[in-house]
């Protein structure tokens, strides 16, 4: 008797699941076979939209019933194995008619037929189910390996739990962290749980505009959050007593089972209408969670995926902190080669449009860079802003731009615009500086630097162009000096003036001889190069003058 489709096709995924289990990859491992067996088990009897954290405790790690799965990470870590040993299997077995795939967040197996498409910018991975959608009653979803996920969709995906106000306590907060026992008055823990509200839905509001950043709507555990698809949960808690409030934050990473991240945010002076401090703490941990590309989120996802050549304009993105790390010119023709690739694919990918204009300018000023066309890259500039109004990074990009076009007025317009939307982004305060504002630029960039050790070295080049304003030449040799990327010439520039200016003039003229062999156009024109730099005429009859002193006349 002939078999159904269906038929043959079950017998095809348990013969798949014997061949995956009995490779070296596995190794006899009794545990991480007997997890794959059970779910690829349940998923084949259209059980796969019961399996939970819960279930597979109790069923394959002999928990006992009553499992928490906040105390006890066994659930995911060892999903987390599992999926990696199944990435490995198939990385072995590229021409495979059958794949087994763990979607990130998800405990029910996904079954692929047709072997994975050669061509990275082509290939595409099994579709995961809408994240708000139940997984399917029978085996799960078949992916016939055709088309790509649309970069849009590519990122992560975010949940948000619902912040708690912890309101049975009695001290106060100290200036120096300690605290003091003082009496609570009744009304703060209805204030405290306003707090925790308002921070909640002010951060889903702030994270939604944060571009490749998918967020989870109403997920009230993170069990579900992660059983819906979210790879990264926030979850946070509130103290609010006179005088003092105290936000403490934490980032989970449910694929590895461990927490990533953790902050905590202390404000005094907090017995008034607290609207504005709720708004000032969103925008920080926004910023530090998952603005493109520096976030932490962005951070883990590019740790995870440079090893790998680009699937998407997403992972194209990834990769320009690490560029703006060293300004490696390797690193630096990949990504043009990447951006062209993915533009082709998707000329209206707003954010990638804004940072190959980003990337256009800040190459010019490398070795490895060249002239590049300047009404191209404002003209990328200004589409995205089109394609992307409310998008911050546009508007950086734009201000960049101008700024380098010589158009002042221009560049600080569109870095006032992206404060606006973006708030106070390491970004947007070295554009700010640079275009005028210098006190609220260096303040924004001050304030970066006391949340994070990880920023790039080139923010230093704003701050030394404050100090060379200032007349501080000193603190300017040690900003030019922490620049640091040998492939960039703001710091030769930089350290030129300051060591002329502090009468180290062989140093100078060692400091412009480099800067030239990188850009040779200043040995012709430095007032022309230097005027990219800043919208302060000023200061750049300054750096002319002293390049001059150096020998760059």
């Amino acid at each position: 008797m002939k078999r159904s489709p269906q038929s043959a096709q079950r017998a095809g995924f348990v013969a798949e699941l014997e061949r995956v289990v009995a490779s070296p990859v596995f190794g006899g491992s009794a545990r991480q076979i007997r997890l794959l067996r059970f779910v690829v088990g349940e998923a084949l009897a259209g059980r796969g939209a019961e399996l939970r954290a819960p279930l597979l405790a109790t069923r394959v790690f002999d928990r006992p019933e009553g499992f928490d799965s906040v105390e006890d990470s066994i659930v995911r870590v060892e999903m987390s194995k599992l999926r990696r040993a199944l990435e490995r299997y198939y990385a072995a077995s590229p021409a495979a008619a059958v794949r087994i795939e763990l979607p990130r967040g998800r405990y029910a197996p996904v079954f692929a037929l047709g072997p994975a498409a050669a061509d990275p910018a082509q290939a595409s991975v099994s579709p995961r189910p809408s994240m708000d959608s139940q997984p399917a009653d029978g085996p799960g979803p078949l992916s016939p390996r055709s088309g790509r996920i649309p970069a849009s969709a590519d990122g992560p995906v975010v949940a948000i739990l619902p912040f708690t106000s912890i309101t049975a306590v009695s001290a106060s907060l100290n200036a120096d962290g300690s605290e003091s026992e003082l009496p609570v008055p009744g009304s703060t823990g209805t204030r405290s749980r306003s707090v925790a509200h308002g921070l909640t839905d002010r951060l889903g509001d702030l994270f939604v505009r944060a571009p490749r950043v998918r967020v989870l709507s109403r997920a009230a555990t993170l069990d579900e959050a992660e059983a819906r698809g979210a790879r990264y949960v926030v979850e946070g808690s509130v103290r609010l007593i006179p005088g003092a409030l105290r936000v403490t934050v934490k980032l989970h990473d449910t694929t590895r089972g461990i927490q990533v991240w953790g902050k905590t945010f202390d404000r005094s002076d907090v017995d008034g209408p607290l609207f504005a401090v709720e708004d000032e703490i969103a925008r920080e941990i926004t910023t530090l969670l998952v603005t493109l590309p520096l976030g932490a989120v962005h951070a883990i996802e590019s740790e995870e995926r440079s090893v790998h050549p680009p699937r998407s304009a997403y992972d194209v993105l990834l990769r320009f902190p690490r560029w703006l790390a060293t300004f490696d010119p390797d690193l630096q023709a990949e990504l043009e080669e990447h951006c062209t690739r993915f533009l082709d694919l998707d000329p209206d990918d707003g954010a990638l449009l804004a940072y190959s204009a980003f990337f256009e300018v800040l190459s010019s000023w490398t070795a490895a860079g060249r002239e590049y066309d300047l009404r191209q890259a404002e003209g990328r500039a200004r589409r995205a802003v089109a394609l992307e109004p409310k998008l911050a990074n546009a508007h950086q990009v734009l201000a960049l731009v101008l700024l380098d076009a010589g158009d002042g007025p221009g560049a600080l317009a569109e870095a006032e615009i992206a404060l606006r939307l973006g708030g106070p982004l390491m970004l947007t305060g070295f554009l700010l500086a640079l275009a005028g504002d210098w006190e609220r630029g260096t303040g924004i960039l001050r304030k970066h630097q006391g949340w994070t050790k990880r920023y790039p070295g080139t923010v230093h080049h704003a701050l030394a162009l404050d100090a060379c304003r200032r007349r501080d030449y000193a603190a300017a040799l040690v900003e030019a000096e922490a620049i640091a990327p040998l492939h960039v010439a703001w710091s030769a520039l930089d350290r030129a003036v300051a060591l002329v200016r502090l009468g180290r003039i062989a140093d100078a003229r060692r400091a412009a001889c480099e800067l030239a062999a990188m850009l040779p156009e200043v040995a012709r024109d430095p007032r022309a190069v230097v005027s990219r730099l800043t919208a302060d005429r000023a200061l750049v009859d300054d750096l002319a003058e002293a390049l001059a002193l150096a020998g760059l006349d």
